[in-house]
């Protein structure tokens, strides 16, 4: 009997000592190119840090018009889209910035090797990812700005997200090609000529990165965009403070050379939002920017009516409430 009681008590206190197995939300996550600038998120999922709140991404690279479409029928249910994502409210999407990982231009305009100056772009090639998307936009506005007509000057040739773009160019068929990092700093290793980084050429350019939603999903399930908003907070929380960790995951994760790594990892963070959010002032940047599309003014949304930071500032009450007393400032 005594045997049997014993054996009965350290059962009982095994199983108070497991954590219950929760199920985890499984969630479907766009992105429009594979790029350095998404890297917190990799490295978060890399370490664990969306599992310990319950969530499971499933991360796929889409288009920007069919990820907005997507999110609005809930085929998506968040979209780590840019400026071109929040312009789709123009057409009628209700959607909302909660978090922004980066609000300057993460471009650089690569050329070959003898275009040396932007004059001598004038009848030549780009390469670029889609007409009308933000990289798009931002390289016209900077062939605007040194004198180009970027209309007649130059021909533009879509579906040239960066990797593919950087074929182009080494086949010769491009004279030049925007890139986001890591592919800008392994095209200027090959040999081609940075000739522009266009976030410091173009420094209103009207650009955001960031996690994106559905008015349907904040309402409907505002838990798991909590969770969503913690755990992206955590990962670049960790890729910012964690430098040797980070560069060596660059360098695992796009298979660069320590060196090369080190220098996309420079880059990526000079271009993080400082504290996760971005002003009224540069969504209404976004909008204003959909007019040099023909946009109807009278359809441009109210630009306060795209941010929600009230779960980015929640997440960041309770992080520094579980931080101990001597790392806090």
């Amino acid at each position: 009997m005594i045997s049997f009681l014993s054996r009965l008590i350290c059962a009982i206190f095994v199983l108070a000592l497991v954590k219950p197995c929760l199920a985890m939300d499984k969630l479907l996550v766009a992105v429009p190119v594979v790029a350095v600038q998404y890297a917190p998120i990799y490295l978060g999922l890399k370490q664990g840090l969306f599992a310990e709140e319950g969530l499971e991404l499933e991360i796929h690279v889409v288009r920007t018009d069919l990820a907005i479409a997507g999110l609005s029928k809930g085929k998506l249910d968040y979209i780590a889209h840019g400026g071109a994502a929040l312009r789709g409210a123009t057409r009628g999407f209700a959607i909302k910035l909660i978090f922004a990982l980066d609000d300057k231009a993460a471009f650089w305009l690569m050329t070959q090797r003898q275009i040396a100056h932007v004059t001598e772009l004038k009848g030549k090639t780009i390469g670029v990812s889609f007409p009308g998307d933000t990289p798009h936009l931002v390289l016209k506005r900077f062939l605007r700005e040194r004198g180009l007509n970027p209309e007649q000057d130059v021909t533009y040739v879509s579906g040239q997200i960066s990797p593919i773009g950087l074929q182009g160019m080494s086949a010769g068929v491009l004279d030049g090609a925007v890139m986001a990092p890591p592919y800008s700093v392994i095209a200027e290793k090959m040999g081609f000529h940075s000739l522009a980084f266009l976030g410091k050429e173009v420094p209103d350019a009207p650009t955001i990165n960031g996690i994106i939603t559905s008015d349907a999903k904040i309402r409907s399930q505002p838990n798991q965009v909590q969770r969503m908003v913690r755990a992206m907070l955590k990962s670049v929380n960790l890729y910012r403070q964690k430098r040797d960790l980070a560069v060596g995951f660059l360098a695992s994760e796009y298979r660069l050379e320590r060196s090369v790594a080190q220098q996309v990892y420079k880059n990526a963070l000079a271009l993080l939002t400082p504290k996760g959010e971005v002003s009224v002032d540069k969504i209404r940047d976004v909008l204003n920017l959909a007019k040099e599309l023909g946009q109807d003014e009278a359809l441009i949304p109210e630009p306060e009516s795209l941010l929600d930071f009230s779960f980015l500032h929640q997440a960041r009450r309770s992080t520094t409430e579980k931080r101990p007393l001597s790392a806090r400032p």
